[in-house]
């Protein structure tokens, strides 16, 4: 099943395809991903699963990618667009033989210019590309996002001097090499700061690596789209493979081959049953369990991709929806409470609203107090509050934690 047309104008598949192929992959994990989350709220040992989710990925996509890539050439993703791979050294070559046989006429029927199907090693190492690189990236993004959290924690987290000379205490009395403590180049501290280095190295290195990487598959997929370059991908350009479309013939060809082969497996199952009894019964079971292989194996890839095509759906009508949702309950900021009323016998304010209101002079080290809102001199309100307990003007008890340095103010 593909879901575009068998044998386009040309071989070359658009930028748009093979784009569309490339998203297949992380929407399927998506939808793996939100299956399970939902599926963890009924059976909590689900979530075992989800600490787990690219590891499952990786052992889903290469399953489904090695059987892609055994049966059509290509991978599932790129399977459903109707789209295979081929090596550019031999259709090169294959383009020139056939050249050469049509320009001299001896040859009846020319020979074909399609591309040649893939070889057991470029299959394998396409698969490494597919799965492996994948699998490794994102476990280096989570890395390293873990590493910057836990540096900018370390970072936030101001120790006191007690607990920095426990600290340093606590390194004093790990032992040694000669196993007494209090030595100072101890194995624990040196390992300690051999990972330390090694992980500032890495957050420093890492994200020039993925620029790097994400600029060489940018300039790949421009050169692609102005037909430039015949590889879609810095990987695929290491393999020495391109995309190309598949053929109806082609297509027709694979259809065969697979029904025969499965008509063979199950022509030597069955005849291992012919002496009756128990070999019989054996291979009856073998060949049912060969049929339901098969035919889960040809309703995957639509129950597959069916699957991505209803989380997308959902996804959007859940997002629109509380769109919509939070827009409507979206309330206006309120306005600022009334400021306090000087209470009777209190301080007068000053007409200048830069006056201190004690010392009636230009406020230095400006300084509210949190129970009344007005705005002293530092040292004029910590005193005052700190002999009468309350605000000067309102006369509401406050305490020396309810003073607040402002470091800007007028």
């Amino acid at each position: 099943m593909s879901f575009v047309a068998l044998g386009g104008e040309g071989l070359r598949p658009t930028f748009f395809e093979l784009v569309a192929a490339e998203r297949l992959m992380p929407s399927l994990k998506a939808a793996l991903v939100y299956s399970l989350s939902v599926a963890a709220q009924r059976r909590p040992a689900l979530h075992r699963l989800l600490d787990r989710e690219d590891e499952l990925m990786f052992f889903v996509s290469l399953l489904l990618d090695r059987q892609a890539l055994a049966a059509s050439g290509g991978s599932f993703a790129e399977g459903l667009y109707g789209l295979r791979r081929g090596a550019v050294a031999r259709a090169a070559a294959a383009a020139k033989e056939g050249a050469q046989a049509s320009s001299s006429g001896s040859g009846g029927a020319a020979a074909s210019t399609g591309t040649p199907p893939l070889t057991a090693s470029e299959r394998q190492m396409s698969l490494i590309l597919l799965t492996l690189v994948p699998f490794l990236r994102s476990k280096l993004d989570s890395l390293y996002h873990r590493l910057l959290a836990q540096q900018h924690a370390h970072q936030l987290r101001l120790l006191t001097p007690g607990q920095q000379q426990q600290q340093q205490q606590q390194q004093q009395q790990q032992p040694g090499l000669d196993g007494r403590p209090g030595t100072g180049s101890s194995s624990p501290a040196w390992r300690q700061r051999a990972r330390a280095a090694a992980i500032r190295a890495f957050l420093a290195a890492y994200p020039w690596a993925y620029a790097a990487h994400e600029g060489a598959r940018f300039a790949y997929q421009l050169a692609y789209l102005l037909g430039r370059t015949p590889f879609y991908s810095p990987g695929l350009h290491l393999l020495g493979l391109q995309v190309v479309r598949l053929t109806g013939q082609e297509a027709v060809q694979q259809e065969r081959g697979a029904q025969q082969r499965r008509a063979a497996r199950l022509a030597r199952l069955r005849a291992g049953g012919e002496a009756g009894g128990a070999a019989w019964l054996w291979s009856l079971l073998r060949s049912g369990w060969a049929l339901a292989g098969y035919a889960v194996a040809d309703h995957t890839r639509s129950a597959l991709i069916l699957a991505v095509f209803a989380f997308k759906l959902l996804e959007w009508w859940y997002s629109s929806a509380e769109a919509k949702l939070g827009d409507q309950k979206a309330l206006p900021p309120p306005p600022p409470p009334p400021p306090l009323l000087p209470a009777p016998g209190g301080l007068a304010l000053p007409a200048d609203v830069t006056l201190c209101p004690l010392c009636r002079r230009r406020r230095t080290n400006p300084a509210m107090l949190a129970t009344s809102g007005f705005v002293f001199c530092y040292p004029c309100i910590h005193r005052e509050v700190s002999e009468r307990g309350r605000c000067p003007v309102t006369h509401v008890p406050a305490r020396l934690d309810h003073v607040r340095r402002l470091y800007q103010g007028t």
